[in-house]
């Protein structure tokens, strides 16, 4: 497809709504003025009964995602994903217990227990954590004192999947400044078919609670404590070897938010948090045949953050994160290796931001540490059994030297020119360097056949991502258009890679150039009382050492949605749709090859028959069309398909009621 007459043509198309915000987030940057974080309500964004917190993302133009199941979409911003792309729960930072990506952070975000998300793309501010050069992703509870109870109850459904979500919130006064909110969802949901009637390994149980208590203190700053439990039971992975058995997480959260002066402040934000997941994947719970594997891992962290304001137009503070994976693979009972030799990593970071009229600058320094303590603990003396040290010195997986503490003093700022042409433009410069994380580090997945085993380079470079962009808003042909373009060139992107560059090698990593570039485009419109939007994305991706595509790279896709609204209900028609995609690199990621582009139709509607009481009803996948997004893992049970396709025709609602 001819991208630039596609999108002439997709522009002339629009003559008819200033649409559906389906993002309705400040996403090209914090904002254009003074670099604010604007949160927006997770309701405006949820449109389709997101599974999750990555199912959510994927609703937000320029936010793709890889799925491997029913559960545990995996975001990706401008082609990063992972830890390229720093997440926070209620302020703590999460990084997830599976080194097959089953549990990305944003998976243990149930999104009926939130109230906002805020994207941010590439690096727009320096207030958030060591590295995440494709963005930073925040979910959020936001909780006020309030003078009665309030309660909240919702049921959504999926009639492909079977799919059925109960949860509740509920909010109850203290005192006149203090409050407890209870909030929780349960989730169970069976595999769903795709268009062609194939039933990959789609399960998954989930229940999520919160607990909160705060207090609003006599010069107006606030004290929050919060828990939350999230539980993940026996969740069907199509796209690996294992499933989740089970994946428990509790978090702690401490906040204060001072409003007055203290010291240089104006005002300070002070944030601690712990997160503990404890996490088992095997290939007996829900699939049967072959060796019995089983993989217990975990993953530990604390830390907390600082964050002052000096004057009006100056954000400075520290922040702080420590975390412990641990792994252990087992094959028939017996412990091979520590898969994750109980990997310790410390960021320290000190950060500055200033505002100045029309320009805008930040810089941040980052200590980061990273020790695997175990790789040299022997698992016993059988033939498969051996330490991480002894794993990445084999020849055939890499043949590196013994893995010791790694030491990175990290670099990253930003430099955003606002107002420009008219105070409609910004032009934003950006440097960011990231330290390579405990599974490209440390991995030591063993197994007989080398093409199975998934190894770690412990002496890689930290990555160096110098981004340019260029975003502007105005109107163009009648249609109010927003949009941005991007170019990053990346010095040691952390790649994966095969041994000899084998076909059949040991997948590990290496440091190569690279570039990544792009753009996003909202258009939308209103004539003759209907919203029109159009969203389109598109990021190309080169590893420019080895002369071929970065892998897992989204081609141009979008959607265009026209809807109808009134005080009451709205109805809706979304068309979502992809190009083809006929660049990979079918090493170790894209070994399915190759996409077809794709066209799915979906219609929606929802009434407010009272102002407590509303429904939603949709079809997705109305035509039943077989498809998969490029980014799809491949499908390891299924011989009819080659990735792991998307759900077929769906039958979905919600009811939710307030009193």
């Amino acid at each position: 497809m001819n991208r630039l007459l596609f999108f002439v043509f997709s522009i002339t198309l629009i003559t008819n709504v200033s649409a559906e915000e389906l993002t309705d987030i400040q996403i090209s940057s914090p904002v254009m003025d003074k670099a604010t974080i604007s949160n927006e309500a997770i309701e405006e964004v949820d449109t389709r009964n997101a599974v999750d917190g990555g199912d959510l993302l994927k609703n937000i133009n320029g936010v793709n995602t890889i799925r491997r199941g029913g559960h545990g979409l995996d975001a990706v911003i401008r082609g990063q994903s992972d830890q390229r792309l720093n997440t926070f729960l209620d302020g703590a930072m999460v990084y997830g217990a599976c080194s097959a990506k089953m549990d990305p952070a944003s998976t243990y975000a149930n999104v009926n227990n939130y109230d906002s998300v805020t994207v941010i793309k590439g690096t727009q501010s320096v207030l958030f954590g060591a590295g995440g050069p494709g963005g930073v992703v925040s979910f959020k509870r936001v909780t006020n004192p309030v003078t009665k109870p309030e309660f909240r109850i919702g049921q959504n459904f999926d009639s492909n999947a079977g799919a059925y979500t109960t949860s509740g919130n509920m909010i109850f006064p203290l005192s006149s400044s203090s409050y407890l909110r209870l909030n929780g969802s349960a989730t169970n949901a069976g595999n769903y078919e795709t268009g062609t009637g194939i039933k990959p390994l789609t399960e998954y149980s989930t229940t999520d609670y919160t607990i909160i208590l705060g207090t609003l203190l006599s010069d107006g700053s606030k004290i929050e404590l919060n828990y939350s439990n999230n539980r993940q039971d026996k969740v069907g992975y199509p796209g690996l070897m294992m499933d989740i058995v089970y994946s428990y997480t509790d978090m702690y959260t401490f906040k204060y938010h001072r409003v007055t002066p203290i010291g240089i402040f104006s005002n300070m934000n002070l944030e601690l948090f712990n997160t503990d997941i404890d996490h088992l994947m095997d290939n007996r719970t829900l699939r049967s045949g072959g060796t019995a594997m089983a993989t217990p891992t975990s993953s530990d962290t604390y830390g907390g953050r600082i964050i002052g304001t000096i004057g009006t137009n100056i954000r400075a503070g520290l922040d702080y994160e420590h975390n412990t994976k641990n792994a252990e693979q087992t094959m028939g009972g017996t412990l091979n290796t520590y898969l994750w030799p109980d990997v310790e990593t410390e960021k320290l970071g000190l950060f500055f931001e200033k505002d100045m009229n029309n320009i805008s600058y930040g810089l941040r320094y980052d200590q980061v540490e990273l020790d695997p303590t175990r790789a040299n603990v022997d698992t016993g003396g059988g033939m498969m059994q051996h330490s991480a040290n002894t794993v990445y010195a084999v020849a055939a997986n890499g043949g590196y030297a013994a893995a010791t503490k790694r030491d990175f003093d990290n670099i990253s700022g930003f430099l955003r020119f606002s107002n420009l042409i008219g105070g409609s433009s910004y032009l934003n410069v950006s440097i960011n360097e990231r330290a390579p994380d405990a599974t490209e580090l440390f991995n030591a997945k063993q197994n007989s056949s080398a093409m199975m085993r998934h190894v770690g380079n412990p002496h890689l470079s930290s990555e160096r991502h110098m981004t340019i962009e260029l975003g502007h808003e105005g109107m163009f042909l009648g249609n109010h258009i927003t949009g941005s373009v991007f170019y990053n060139d990346v010095d040691d992107y952390v790649t994966t890679h095969r041994v000899a560059d084998a076909a059949m090698g040991t997948r590990t990593y290496k440091n190569v150039d690279a570039t990544l570039y792009g753009y996003e485009i909202t258009a939308h419109r209103m004539m003759l009382g209907i919203d029109t939007t159009l969203n389109l994305n598109y990021t190309r991706g080169e590893d420019d050492t080895q002369n071929r595509p970065l892998p897992q790279i989204m081609p141009l896709a979008g959607d265009l949605t026209f809807e109808i609204k009134s005080a009451k209900s709205n109805y809706g028609l979304r068309i979502n749709f992809a190009d083809s995609q006929d660049r990979f690199d079918s090493k170790v990621l894209d070994v399915a090859g190759g996409t077809g582009g794709y066209t799915v139709y979906d219609i929606f509607a929802g009434f407010e028959p009272s102002p407590n009481l509303r429904f939603t009803v949709g079809m997705s996948n109305i035509t039943d069309k077989r498809y998969a997004t490029h980014l799809n893992t491949t499908n390891n049970l299924d011989s009819a398909a080659d990735r792991t396709d998307e759900p077929g025709r769906s039958l979905f609602g919600s009811i939710n009621y307030e009193f």
